[in-house]
């Protein structure tokens, strides 16, 4: 539990980019996060709730924009959004978390095991950004590659296609444990394939079909293992989609 030492409730993102500029300040949204990190110093909470970030609207183009703070609780129930990531976004949180973790919240931890950043990441999201300077969107794969881009900056929300082909694997110590290692693969309209993995780097990545990953070994599952697991799940997952 971090101890918070000024908490902040900004009506507007100029206001909460300002706040997030100094230098101990976090986001606070549904919670999860900032309670779950082990922070090593006092703690300025920005709570972004009444900046009415939340929400998901249809996009030209067959995409989705969800809003950072749309809870994964609301993006597991929308119609409108694919069967699998909203599978992947109810195995990421137990039911009564799933109502308060949101999914800018989940996009900007980049947990190494995360099922809903994977199946994102096959989705080719787009995330936008706010900061002092302005709005600026980039590649989800770009922001997990470099947290940099999270300095001083709001997460306002998350693109995805929504079109296409998708299946997701995994396998964990139990059915509803997190996974060792996930494998999505989305075939596009367009006859291509977008495959991404978690559980073998610091955080889900997309890799080319046959590429060869080295993960990192931990008590769950040593580098041989993971690799093993990335290679079943990425052959089934691709032809389960037909590539």
């Amino acid at each position: 539990m971090p101890k918070v030492v000024e908490y902040h409730r900004p009506s507007t993102i100029d206001e909460a980019i300002g706040l997030l500029s100094r230098p101990t300040a976090t986001v606070l949204a549904g919670g999860t996060l900032v309670n779950a990190t082990p922070y090593t110093h006092p703690v300025i909470a920005v709570d972004i709730q009444d900046l009415g970030l939340d929400g998901i609207v249809e996009l030209p183009g067959a995409r989705l924009r969800v809003g950072a703070a749309t809870t994964l609780q609301q993006l597991a129930d929308h119609p409108s959004v694919p069967p699998v990531i909203r599978s992947l976004a109810e195995r990421e949180a137990t039911s009564t978390m799933r109502t308060l973790a949101t999914v800018g919240g989940t996009v900007a931890a980049g947990g190494p095991e995360s099922e809903l950043v994977t199946g994102l990441l096959a989705c080719e999201a787009e995330v936008t950004l706010r900061s002092a300077s302005g709005p600026k969107t980039i590649a989800l794969s770009d922001l997990l590659a470099d947290c940099d881009h999270l300095l001083s900056t709001l997460i306002v929300e998350i693109s995805f296609s929504t079109d296409g082909t998708m299946a997701a694997g995994r396998t964990g110590r139990t059915p509803g444990d997190r996974a060792i290692v996930s494998a999505v693969a989305r075939r596009c309209p367009d006859g291509s394939v977008v495959l991404a993995l978690s559980g073998v780097a610091p955080t889900p990545r997309q890799v080319t079909p046959g590429e060869d990953v080295d993960p990192p070994g931990d008590f769950r599952g040593s580098s041989e293992y993971r690799k093993h697991l990335a290679t079943v799940h990425s052959r089934r997952v691709l032809k389960e989609v037909g590539a």
